[in-house]
This record gives C-alpha cells, sequence and structure tokens, in this order.
C-alpha cells in the first residue's frame, strides 16, 4: 500500500501530528508543496484550524487534490475548534476520492510548544490517539 502524508501548518501543532502519524506509518511527513510522486492509496492529510475553517492554503491544495493520484483520504486537524475534518472531506469527496470514516481532530494549543514556533511536542495522551487512528484507519 502506498501511504503518504502532506500538512499544512503556521505554528508546528498540525506539523507535529503529521509526523507522528508519519512515524506509526512508516512515511515521511511533508508540506503541501512536496507533490505526490506516485499513485497513493492513502494520503493522510490535514492542517490548522482558524476561524472556524481550514487554512486557505489547505483548501486549495484538496480543491486541486487529482484523483487519478489519491485513492482515498484521512483526515486530521489541530486547533481549539472541532469539525475541521468535515471540511477536508467535504472538499475531497466534491474530487470524487474517497474518504475514510475514520478522522482525527485533535484539540491543541499554546501548551504544546516547547518554546519557539515551529516546534510543539505531543503529550503521551496525543501520540497514542495518533497510533489509535493510524492502526484503525490503515485496518
Amino acid at each position: 500500500m502506498n501511504i503518504a502524508v502532506r500538512y499544512q501548518s503556521r505554528g508546528g501543532n498540525s506539523k507535529a501530528v503529521a509526523e507522528a502519524i508519519a512515524k506509526e506509518a512508516g512515511v515521511i511527513a511533508s508540506p503541501l508543496d512536496v507533490p505526490l510522486d506516485r499513485l497513493i492509496d492513502l494520503l493522510f492529510i490535514g492542517g490548522g484550524i482558524y476561524a472556524w475553517n481550514i487554512d486557505n492554503e489547505l483548501r486549495a491544495y484538496l480543491q486541486n487534490l487529482d484523483p487519478n493520484a489519491v485513492k482515498s483520504v484521512a483526515a486530521f486537524t489541530t486547533g481549539g475548534m472541532l469539525g475541521g475534518t468535515g471540511k477536508i472531506a467535504a472538499k475531497v469527496k466534491a474530487r470524487g476520492i474517497a474518504v475514510c470514516e475514520i478522522a482525527l481532530p485533535m484539540r491543541m494549543g499554546f501548551q504544546n510548544y516547547a518554546g519557539k514556533k515551529g516546534f510543539a511536542i505531543l503529550s503521551d495522551k496525543q501520540n497514542r490517539k495518533v497510533a489509535d487512528f493510524v492502526k484503525m484507519t490503515m485496518k
């Protein structure tokens, strides 16, 4: 199974979650500007929630996602507000790409930062949540 992880991250939380997902899946997480280089069976994709919506960069990426390059998507989001995974799913479904029923909305905030922007640390509980998400999604 070809798996990829792509993320949009302003402050580092989504990057940290993407890297944890990638570690569990045995791949490398990359930002949205890294192209997919082969047919992807499962794309883990996500980003932050800002003003009750997904980031404009992530939205544009999803609106241009090639249904001939990606078979299915598993969504994750970070932020204080939940509901963003459904917004990702709707954009992906509009492209004719299958969406996993299991999603990962992670409530995160400044408590995850290790003193500088771009570097977030997941708690043990959050890492377990990520591991469970990946295992259930890859079944």
